[in-house]
């Protein structure tokens, strides 16, 4: 069942970045003008990424309850759902997510722009309360609260970032219309400096984690801190990327330069390492920290 519950975890923190980080893109950084050209591509994006979400967060409950009880047979056995659900902490925050997620499903479902804020509260929710789950929730008292509060800022600025670039591809493909060019411009250096702001936060609240979690139990014979060490690093040059896309291709975009398809590629650089940044989060929440 490792690898049922490995891949729940990753298509459901693919899902939840993604619902955000679409939801998010639209509502706060598309100007009026352009929501008829980016309405249908993000609403597909929240609508796939609240189904996927919903589904991965059922099947990653049946993977709990498998290793809770006496194997795969016990990943539909209603009495140990039940247990899971009822007796553990896990189970408590998962009950309330799974609502979430079933209601963002019902949110992503074509709606008028003006209630599209829904989807990002639900987003918010989805995404922030993984924060209560997995190595944030081994502490308790304040050093707990702070730990919970650094995994949801994390996600959060991660949702905004990494969600964000499937968005931005839509986008960048208006600035092959002159009409649109402009506009496109706008909402782009938009993204640019929330962008900053967000990885400023992803990057000190990744390293506050990293203090929560692992403190002075530096041990790199530690599989936990090896993944890690692969995921920093791939985190950096996620960073060098997103440095090279805002300040070398961006300044070429103007006047029918190639900036455009330059940033394009570069997105889709960026989209290719979060994936992998995804599926070593998806390795590691399994692993003890230690020893």
């Amino acid at each position: 069942m490792d690898a049922l519950l490995a891949a729940a975890r990753f298509f459901h923190y693919a899902a939840a970045i993604q619902f955000f980080g679409a939801a998010a893109f639209y509502v706060v950084l598309v100007p009026p003008d352009l929501r008829r050209d980016l309405r249908g591509p993000t609403r597909i994006l929240e609508l796939a990424s609240a189904v996927v979400l919903l589904l991965s967060g059922i099947v990653w409950l049946m993977a709990q309850a498998a290793a809770m009880g006496d194997g795969p047979q016990d990943a539909l056995n209603p009495a140990v759902i039940g247990t899971v659900l009822g007796d553990t902490e896990f189970g408590h925050v998962w009950g309330s997510r799974l609502i979430i997620c079933a209601l963002a499903v019902v949110a992503a479902v074509p709606l008028a722009d003006g209630a599209r804020w829904i989807g990002l509260v639900l987003s918010t929710l989805a995404l922030g309360s993984l924060g209560l789950v997995g190595h944030a929730a081994i502490d308790s008292g304040l050093l707990g609260a702070l730990n919970e509060i650094s995994q949801m800022l994390h996600l959060l600025s991660s949702g905004f970032w990494l969600g964000a670039l499937l968005p931005l591809l839509y986008l960048l493909a208006l600035f092959r219309d002159a009409a649109r060019e402009a506009l496109a411009d706008g909402a782009l250096r938009r993204f640019s400096g929330l962008g900053h702001i967000a990885v400023a936060i992803l990057l000190l609240s990744g390293v506050a984690n990293t203090w929560f979690v692992i403190g002075g139990r530096a041990d790199l014979a530690s599989p936990y801190q090896q993944l890690l060490l692969v995921k920093i690093g791939i985190a950096g040059l996620m960073c060098v990327m997103a440095i090279v896309n805002r300040y070398v291709f961006m300044p070429a975009i103007p006047n029918g330069g190639p900036g455009a398809r330059q940033l394009a590629r570069g997105t889709l650089t960026e989209i290719v390492l979060g994936a992998l940044i995804l599926a070593l989060v998806a390795m590691i929440g399994m692993m003890a920290p230690a020893g």
